[in-house]
């Protein structure tokens, strides 16, 4: 079985490395994420601060420096084939990709999210700290995860804990009832039921590049946008060039 990582510094690579000397094994492979990555973020709201590149190379002079051999993965913000070509020629083993993918027949999203996704621009795609993991999180603003009234579910659907082994939401929860006695839909804004909203498909993670999603396909006659298969994305990671995107055939609905 193969073990892997994920750190968003070197910082962090060193701790888990020095936690798990015990071992004796080291990881197969480090996954580095970097700020642009879609969910939670490995940063605070400073996240605009760092820059994958950057990263990758601090890790990768470290481990030269250590003369440990680990394989390193850049993710978050690798929208071209350009993009991931840069990183393999600074001697990374591979990249982790995932926007792109999300607009996919194959990804699993409803397809009227997935139209969310396209019609995003930039302005509508914020980090926030609703999560009750107590991370930042890169998400939609249209998210219907963001201020909903929904009673905790943990109980149906598992514990999402912070650090502290607590669940933030219920106590969001329980001081919002607080704050308006006698009401029954009270919103939340503050915190979410994460563990509801990611099983609903609610709760619109996403990666920063998603406002870029719309340029990657053909609009529809009716306003919607064209889905891509997993197959057409794979292949313009593989051959294109320039930061170049290549557009699917045009579908009858066009």
């Amino acid at each position: 079985m193969k073990l892997g990582i994920i750190v968003s510094s070197l910082r962090a690579l060193q701790l888990f490395l020095k936690k798990s000397a015990r071992t004796n094994r080291l990881p197969d492979y480090i996954v580095i994420e970097g700020p642009l990555a879609g969910g939670h973020l490995g940063f605070g709201l400073d996240w605009a601060q760092y820059d994958l590149a950057t990263i990758v190379a601090e890790i990768r002079d470290w481990l030269v420096e250590q003369k440990l051999d680990i394989p390193l993965v850049p993710a978050g913000g690798i929208f071209t084939g350009t993009d991931a070509t840069n990183f393999l020629e600074t001697d990374a083993a591979a990249v982790q990709v995932a926007t792109r993918f999300t607009v996919t027949r194959e990804c699993g999203l409803p397809e009227n999210v997935q139209q969310e996704y396209f019609k995003a621009s930039e302005d509508e795609i914020e980090v926030n700290q609703i999560s009750p993991t107590g991370y930042p999180m890169r998400m939609l603003k249209s998210s219907p995860a963001i201020g909903d009234i929904i009673r905790p579910n943990c109980e149906a659907y598992g514990y999402l804990l912070d650090a502290s082994g607590n669940c933030q939401y219920i106590d969001a929860y329980n001081r919002a009832h607080a704050a308006h006695p006698g009401e029954r839909r009270v919103r939340i804004w503050d915190k979410t039921c994460l563990c509801t909203h990611m099983r609903n498909f609610d709760c619109w993670t996403c990666g920063h590049y998603t406002y870029r999603l719309k340029d990657t396909t053909h609009r529809n006659a009716d306003g919607s946008y064209q889905i891509l298969s997993a197959e057409h994305v794979f292949h313009d990671y593989q051959f294109s060039k320039d930061n170049r995107i290549a557009l699917p055939e045009i579908s009858a609905a066009v």
